[in-house]
Parts: structure tokens; C-alpha cells; sequence
């Protein structure tokens, strides 16, 4: 097993402390039977309050949420993810930030596999692209190449997660950037949590939070996603294509975290599936 570094176990209980403050933040005092008056300093519950609901010392709830170093059991996660009503993906994102013996990092692969190959380049109208555990490209279709311009090239690998928040044409690109932005930061969160001891992957997070006031905005938001199945609408402005529709769906094959499969499929009520369509025949014609 690998050794957490104390720089990313600084990182974890970091994210631990602004996420268990933005879940207890959001929530209305009302809603729990508290008075919501006008004497309260904070917004949502208070720490007390918080404690009480979980029915654990207030101690011990208010060094968690500091970030202090201390070791809590599986039963007092439980309950504290009851009371703040965590989602399913949130109270997983809290069990791993709050562990201090996280899983091994698994070995990357970055070698696509055989069965991803044979999806992809049967996905004829859906542009899709393969990434590794570092969110760089190991695997694309020709609709993905037409659609986005990624290429796979095993000497410069392409990491269009970080293309999304430090090119500027992304924002002209996708009309629905801000939505699009958001979820992928949720996700690269979500995916950080299981790999926080990945060197090459925090420090991209510390680029994105240097050059990229966008991502830390959303970053800050504390939102939580997974690639079992996330999906954003999406509305592309194509310099060639015109507007293309659809859905952007994250997925991780073979439950494996560390390789994902991004997919547009084509609104079926617009013309975007003709248009890709009709595009690569096209292309084909003129090889």
C-alpha cells in the first residue's frame, strides 16, 4: 500500500473541512425543528446543532470540520451523512476524505482496451474519447476528432478537462459553458477523493486553482459528481457544423476509476446526428 504523503493528507483534511462546512451551510435551520432567527452569525445549522442531530460530541464534530488530525469510526460518518443529508455520492466523497488509511492507488492503464476500441469506432454519429485516471485522452472516434479537434497522440497526451477551464474559445464553443464547466469540476473533485495521493493529479488541480478563477469558483461550490453516469445537456456552436445538441455523458467502464468514456449523443429531435453524419461521409469521400 502506498504511504499518503502529509502534504495530501494537509489536502485531504482541507477539503474535509470546506465540505463539511458548505453541506451544514446549505441546510435551513426550520427544516430541523431549530428557530431560524435573526441572532445567528452563519448560515444554515450551527455546529451544535449538527452534533446534536448525529447524536455525537460536539468535540468531536467541531475538530472534524477544523481539519484536525483525529480518527472517527464508520458509525459516526453514518450518522453525520444522515444529518446533513448527504446524497449517496456525497456521503462516499465524505467516508474517503475523512479515512486516514485510503484504498492503494490503483496502477494507471493506459493502454485502451480492446472492447473500448471496438465501441468507439462503432459509435458512428456519437463523437466519444477515452481518458486515463489524469483526464488525458488514450482513445478517440473520427466523430470526436470532427466534433472537438482531439487527437490521441501517445507523445503529447491532450487533457481536454483542463482545456475546458484555461482556453478561452471554450466559452464560445459551448453555449451552455458555464453548466458543462460546472459539472466537470464536480467531477474532477469526486475523482481527486480516490486518487489524492497522485502527484501528477493534485498538482493539476493546483494549476486549475492558479490560472483558472472559473474553477475555483466551482471548486469552492463543493459539488460532488461521479462518472457512473453523469450527463449535461449540451449546445455546441461548431464553426462548421453550425449548432449541434445533446447530451455529454461521463461514464467509467468496467468499474474501473481510473479510465473514462465521454460521449456526445446527438439530440434525436435536431438534425446533429445528420450533421455529423453527413460531415464524415464527407470526409471519407475526400481521402
Amino acid at each position: 500500500m502506498l504511504i499518503e504523503s502529509e502534504r495530501a493528507r494537509r489536502m485531504r483534511r482541507t477539503e474535509l473541512k470546506l465540505f463539511l462546512r458548505a453541506c451544514r451551510e446549505r441546510l435551513t435551520p426550520g427544516d430541523f425543528g431549530f428557530p431560524a432567527d435573526n441572532r445567528r452569525r452563519t448560515a444554515g445549522l450551527r455546529r451544535d446543532e449538527v452534533a446534536s442531530l448525529a447524536n455525537i460530541g460536539l468535540t468531536t464534530y467541531v475538530f472534524l470540520e477544523q481539519g484536525r488530525d483525529i480518527n472517527v469510526s464508520a458509525p459516526v460518518l453514518e450518522s453525520i451523512a444522515s444529518a446533513l443529508r448527504l446524497s449517496e455520492e456525497e456521503r462516499d466523497y465524505l467516508f474517503l476524505l475523512a479515512s486516514d488509511d485510503p484504498k492503494a492507488l490503483p496502477a494507471p492503464e493506459y493502454a485502451l482496451p480492446v472492447a473500448l476500441e471496438v465501441m468507439l469506432a462503432d459509435m458512428k454519429t456519437c463523437p466519444a474519447f477515452v481518458l486515463n485516471h489524469h483526464f488525458e485522452i488514450i482513445g478517440v472516434n473520427p466523430a470526436a476528432t470532427l466534433v472537438w479537434g482531439c487527437r490521441h497522440n501517445p507523445e503529447a497526451l491532450e487533457n481536454p478537462l483542463l482545456q475546458m477551464f484555461i482556453d478561452p474559445e471554450r466559452k464560445v464553443f459551448y453555449k451552455n459553458w458555464e453548466e458543462i464547466a460546472r459539472h466537470e469540476a464536480g467531477y474532477i473533485r469526486g475523482h481527486f477523493a480516490k486518487h489524492m495521493r497522485d502527484a501528477k493529479l493534485a498538482g493539476m488541480i493546483d494549476e486549475l486553482l492558479a490560472v483558472s478563477a472559473d474553477f475555483s469558483k466551482f471548486w469552492a461550490q463543493n459539488k460532488i459528481f461521479q462518472a457512473s453516469g453523469l450527463e449535461t445537456s449540451v449546445e455546441i456552436n461548431h464553426p462548421t457544423l453550425g449548432l449541434l445538441r445533446g447530451h455529454y455523458v461521463l461514464l467509467s467502464p468496467f468499474g474501473k476509476t481510473n479510465t473514462t468514456i465521454c460521449i456526445l449523443a446527438p439530440d434525436p429531435d435536431t438534425d446533429t446526428g445528420e450533421k455529423i453524419f453527413e460531415a464524415l461521409r464527407a470526409s471519407n469521400a475526400n481521402m
